[in-house]
């Protein structure tokens, strides 16, 4: 049952009616009574004197004389007195006072029309002036009730624009009696309001802006199966275009997502994990994260594991391939020694043949053990790589001599003489060195460059080509180990950029790499703690 709203304005005015009237009836009839008591006595005190003339002068003879002299009716009562007394009536019209008489009792009786008149005009005017301040009290107690009333109307229109997440409009006030004091206070809980709401709506924001560059899926779910957020990836995962409010989908068959869900709102729920195989070529791992005892919301995390099982698949590959391709050369290294060994190394044209097998095998065996050996050292030398000064123009002269490129690459180095930083020498060589390498290998015409300059107090080295380019799907990959794309070299073992990345992370640097299909390449490095350097101190 909903009770009747009733405004402070009325059950305030009607208090402020009653105690102005009720106040106005005392003190009416307190000065009424006072000032009749104030005429009564006076009349009461005159005709008391008249008696008491009287008895002093007074003869059975002259008493109807003497009456008259004193505007009074005089009697004698035969029965004897107790003392004076003095009475009125209630208009005050008569007064009638005895006194002793020789034994006797003496009767005055005094008409007061005069008193009665002045009575009853006090009387009136009385009862006029308690009707006008009783009116004036009701009136300017509804006034103070509806000023009340106006003024706490105002708060809580305040409060419940807080209550709906208005912190923008200020509140006034103009008397700094209580009101104002809390008006006063709103304002300043208003203030800290918008402050706190602003500052977590910043943080609000942030995540969001965190929670949309994850790699994986996030989904905030409620109890009745509601979207209240989901990031980018997630909306990619589940295949749908969700938004805050929608139902949680059922994007997979033979498994069902609402009951994995519904499951974490148990109050026994705890962690929960799941594989999902959408497809043979795909692969999901879910989490999901109970409410906590407080909240209504369960946090769901969806991660595409297609790529990872691909890249350890091809980890196990490539074991097997590594064993195979150390098999090969090794094998034709061996019959290359026995065949030489057989004879052939009598005749030049035939040593000179295996002699070039052996050569070539050897350094394919080298390429691979140095790959291997120097992503190892990288990794290892992560945290606390030796920095030294180093000139970047030799370095990179160095770097370039190194270089085999196609007939008709010329190989270019831009560098100023003296620009160096304070790098690791080796790691930055290395680095250098397989981009290099990997450059020239895909370069057929053209040019490459290698290039180095300061941004301020960042050093930025870069390795730019006329070559094939390189697809979207190969850059996304380029620098993951073991990734040999369509268009890359099938003789390669997918390390050497995996090597360049590791390396620049050691030196505390970032890749930037653009490219496109046939449009050549640029990989740059950017070493913002490189301290830029005129010269090395010698």
């Amino acid at each position: 049952m909903t009770r009747r709203f009733i405004g402070v304005r009325w059950w305030l005015g009607a208090a402020f009616a009653v105690v102005a009237a009720t106040s106005t009836a005392i003190v009416v009839a307190q000065f009424s009574d006072r000032s009749q008591n104030v005429f009564r006595s006076h009349a009461e005190q005159l005709v008391l004197t008249d008696a008491r003339t009287a008895a002093r002068r007074a003869t059975p003879a002259n008493l109807d004389r003497l009456g008259r002299q004193l505007n009074v009716r005089l009697r004698i009562v035969p029965a004897p007195s107790s003392g004076e007394e003095v009475r009125g009536s209630s208009n005050g019209r008569t007064f009638v006072a005895s006194v002793p008489y020789h034994g006797k009792t003496l009767v005055a009786t005094s008409n007061r029309p005069d008193v009665a008149a002045a009575l009853s005009t006090i009387n009136g005017e009385v009862l006029r002036a308690g009707v006008i301040a009783g009116v004036v009290g009701v009136v300017v107690g509804l006034l103070l009730a509806q000023l009340i009333a106006l003024r706490l109307s105002k708060l809580s229109a305040a409060a419940e624009a807080l209550a709906h997440g208005d912190f923008e409009t200020p509140l006034r006030y103009h008397f700094r009696d209580e009101f104002g004091a809390l008006t006063h206070n709103f304002e300043r809980m208003r203030r800290q309001l918008r402050r706190s709401f602003r500052h977590i709506e910043g943080e609000r924001d942030r995540l969001r802006m965190l929670l949309e560059r994850l790699h994986e899926g996030v989904v905030t779910v409620d109890q009745h199966l509601a979207v209240h957020f989901a990031n980018t990836e997630a909306r990619r995962l589940l295949g749908v275009r969700l938004a805050e409010g929608d139902q949680l989908p059922e994007p997979w068959e033979g498994f069902s997502l609402r009951d994995f869900v519904g499951d974490l709102f148990d109050p026994d729920a705890s962690l929960a994990q799941a594989h999902v195989r959408p497809g043979d070529e795909r692969a999901l791992g879910l989490v999901g994260i109970p409410a906590q005892p407080e909240g209504d919301t369960v946090l769901i995390v969806l991660d595409d594991l297609t790529e990872r099982e691909r890249r350890e698949l091809a980890e196990r590959e490539f074991v097997s391939n590594a064993a195979h391709e150390l098999r090969t050369p090794l094998t034709t290294i061996i019959g290359a020694v026995e065949v030489l060994q057989a004879g052939a190394k009598e005749h030049p044209e035939e040593r000179d043949r295996f002699l070039a097998h052996i050569e070539r095998e050897a350094a394919r065996l080298a390429r691979l053990a140095h790959a291997l050996l120097s992503l190892a050292r990288a990794h290892a030398g992560e945290e606390h790589p030796r920095l030294e000064p180093t000139l970047l123009e030799p370095l990179l002269r160095e770097v370039a001599v190194g270089l085999r490129p196609q007939d008709g690459v010329a190989v270019d180095v831009e560098c100023t003489p003296d620009l160096a930083a304070h790098v690791n020498r080796d790691l930055l060589e290395q680095a250098l060195r397989n981009l290099g390498e990997n450059a020239t290998k895909h370069t057929p015409s053209g040019h490459v460059v290698l290039r180095a300059y300061a941004a301020g107090r960042t050093v930025r080295v870069e390795v730019e080509d006329t070559g094939i380019g390189m697809s979207g799907e190969a850059q996304r990959h380029v620098f993951d180990r073991f990734y040999r794309g369509r268009d890359r070299d099938p003789e390669g073992f997918g390390l050497g950029l995996a090597i360049v990345a590791q390396a620049v992370r050691s030196l505390d640097g970032r890749i930037e790499l653009d490219s496109a299909p046939g449009e050549g390449t640029r990989v740059r490095i950017v070493l913002e703690r490189a301290q830029v350097r005129e010269q090395v101190p010698a």
